[in-house]
């Protein structure tokens, strides 16, 4: 068994091209890191992160004002602090449910913290999780998010329903949902800037 293993790395060793070997080498070594409970969120966030695409805006017939009930709708910040939705809409909102256990969530993170520096103070960020808030600490300290303004949900109402995470929403000053997107996505990205900047320059 052992001589024809050698034998078979000799074949291979003497056969390929040594880019051929490299990447053969790599995607094993990816392989192996998928299986592996410890590197398996790690290693699919990555990937996740390089191959995702910024979002894009919906559709003036797709838009769709947020309603009633979502504006008294009421979610709690870590320290348990009761905000009202509806206290937002003084600035355009970027709405993300997400989980810590999720790769695609994880992988997008990085941009929304990258596009909440530039916009902390003009954007209200609403980071939706219904898990405990000792595990969002804990998530938010070995990630570097402690800035994030992360929030706890016990419900989403119906403008905000999903069967999949993450999903996120961008509404304006009026009240108005003008993305919504499911899967992750490149938010710190040129086109979302865009979006962003046309929103704060309208009038309530």
């Amino acid at each position: 068994m052992l001589d024809k293993a050698k034998a078979w790395i000799q074949k291979y060793l003497k056969t390929k091209k040594p880019f051929t070997i490299i990447t053969d080498v790599l995607f094993v070594v990816l392989i192996v890191l998928l299986l592996i409970p410890g590197t398996r969120k790690g290693v699919a966030s990555f990937f996740i992160r390089i191959t995702s695409l910024p979002p894009s805006e919906l559709s003036l017939n797709q838009q769709y004002p947020i309603k009633q009930e979502t504006k008294q709708w009421v979610v709690t910040d870590l320290e348990g602090q009761p905000h009202v939705f509806g206290q937002w809409l003084d600035e355009p909102i970027f709405v993300n449910l997400w989980a810590t256990w999720c790769p695609p969530c994880i992988a997008e993170m990085s941009g929304i913290n990258d596009l909440y520096k530039k916009y902390k103070g003009r954007v209200h960020f609403v980071l939706l999780n219904d898990e405990s808030a000792s595990k969002i600490k804990a998530f938010a300290q070995d990630h570097q998010y402690q800035n994030l303004p992360f929030y706890r949900y016990q419900f989403v109402p119906n403008d905000f329903s999903t069967r999949s995470i993450p999903t996120s929403f961008i509404i304006s000053k009026k009240g108005i949902v003008v993305l919504s997107k499911k899967g992750a996505a490149r938010w710190d990205s040129d086109k979302v800037q865009k979006l962003l900047d046309d929103l704060l320059s309208e009038q309530n």
